[in-house]
């Protein structure tokens, strides 16, 4: 006897690939917010005044 899961493993392997996904950009995000502010400039980034940081056109 087999059992597929089918919509539910589906399910579950898509919402696995979501959190892969958000861990591996908020963990990006950590290293980038520490780079200084010519650093950013330097790969097409900028620091906003509330130290978000944000393309500033000429990179991502």
């Amino acid at each position: 006897m087999t059992l597929t899961l089918g919509p539910i493993g589906a399910a579950m392997s898509g919402l696995a690939r979501r959190s892969a996904a958000t861990f591996e950009r908020r963990r990006t995000l950590r290293r980038i917010s520490r780079l200084s502010d010519h650093r950013l400039r330097d790969i097409g980034l900028e620091r906003d005044w509330d130290g978000s940081i944000l393309g500033n056109g000429r990179g991502i």
